[in-house]
């Protein structure tokens, strides 16, 4: 399979659990008006196929009459689609709804494509009103040239190689450069809404964690006699420490000094204020009205045309949930809560009505779908309805 069709299998997969996100579902669309014949999409079913509890081989009558034989079974979905997809589309649709089939059937699929001509069944699309808890990763490397990589469905091993710089997907996931070089050269970590943590080792040893919804612009390896990033979004820090080259992140005209040491930064665009909060060492945070020192367990805020200002007494096991696999409400009003709730689970919030003034408590796991933790809510006076990925927040 081709370095442009190896996407297949994952995008299709996402499609057909209903998980594309916008930009997926255009990247879907474009892979198929660059395919010139279906082999491409036999290629990424049969992968899928493999994939599912039907097992390790493909149907011993080969691929054709198995998805002409679903195919015509599939005719009621691709009927409901047939309003929304355009028509030169609709030939890959044949292709697509095949896929749900055999991958929803399993182990079944064989015994059903070879059942007696005389029973007939409708193929359906059920709409599950939920939105499930992020199950992969899909973080992207965009390198210095401008190429993508998919981190979600990379191979072990090398990635890419910039230079005498390797980019190596390790065994557990991580992201780790490896080699040295004379010049700058920049590439940006992408962690995007609905996607789990991940994390990443720098050239010089420092560990970053992305939240979903966040990134980092760094070179691929330090050169000279600083160490400079460029932040969205939370990241949590582990700086190795080089007393010589120091390291700084800036997000706007925000920027954090360090010489080694563990630090989070939420700067996300819709939360009011920028906070770095320390865990270990010592760090200075300014911006263009000053700056100001702060120790371990202290918090930095940072907000526009004002000078920073620190806070004490800071709850870091809240700070840190988001690195741990939870949700820490503690003192949260409704709509903060829904701010994290809209990164992690990839969905728009509406709200009707008036929302009750409120603070929230307690943790929940980051596990749970949308409507198990809201729920969870819902005796505070709070209900809830999903239409696809929009939730609509009421006032009991």
């Amino acid at each position: 399979m081709s370095t442009q069709n190896s996407r297949l299998p994952y995008l299709v997969s996402q499609y057909l659990d209903d998980k594309c996100t916008p930009e997926e579902l255009a990247e879907f669309w474009r892979l198929i008006d660059d395919i010139k014949d279906e082999t491409p999409m036999q290629e990424a079913l049969q992968i899928l196929w493999q994939q599912s509890k039907a097992g390790n081989d493909m149907p011993a009558m080969g691929w054709e009459p198995v998805l002409q034989h679903i195919y015509d079974k599939a005719n009621p979905y691709l009927e409901e689609e047939a309003e929304i997809i355009p028509l030169r589309k609709r030939p890959v649709i044949r292709w697509v709804a095949a896929a749900a089939i055999v991958l929803s059937l399993g182990v079944g699929s064989y015994w059903l494509l070879n059942r007696p001509s005389g029973s007939r069944e409708v193929v359906s699309r059920n709409k599950v009103q939920d939105v499930q808890a992020p199950q992969t990763n899909r973080a992207t490397i965009t390198l210095a040239n401008g190429k993508t990589v998919y981190l979600d469905s990379a191979a072990n091993g090398s990635l890419a190689t910039q230079g005498n710089v390797q980019v190596v997907k390790l065994a557990d996931g991580q992201i780790a450069y490896k080699g040295s070089a004379s010049e700058l050269v920049y590439n940006t970590l992408t962690n995007p809404r609905g996607s789990k943590v991940i994390n990443m080792t720098l050239s010089d040893g420092s560990r970053i964690w992305l939240n979903a919804g966040s990134s980092i612009t760094y070179p691929v390896t330090f050169v000279g006699n600083e160490r400079n990033v460029e932040v969205s979004g939370e990241v949590y820090f582990e700086v190795a420490h080089n007393a010589a080259i120091p390291f700084r992140v800036r997000h706007g005209a925000m920027e954090v000094q360090v010489l080694g040491t563990h630090f989070n930064i939420n700067a996300y665009a819709d939360e009011p204020d920028v906070k770095v909060t320390l865990l270990e060492g010592a760090v200075k945070v300014g911006n263009n009205m000053g700056l100001v020192n702060i120790k371990p367990g202290e918090q930095a805020i940072i907000s526009t045309n004002h000078l920073p200002h620190t806070s004490g007494n800071i709850n870091l096991d809240q700070v840190m949930a988001w690195k741990n696999g939870l949700f820490s409400f503690t003192g949260a009003d409704l709509t903060t809560v829904m701010r994290q709730l809209a990164r992690w689970y990839d969905i728009d919030v509406k709200y009707e009505g008036q929302m009750p003034a409120r603070k929230f408590s307690g943790e929940i796991t980051h596990d749970l779908t949308l409507s198990q933790l809201m729920n969870g809510l819902q005796s505070l006076g709070i209900q809830f309805s999903i239409e696809g990925r929009t939730m609509i927040v009421q006032q009991k």
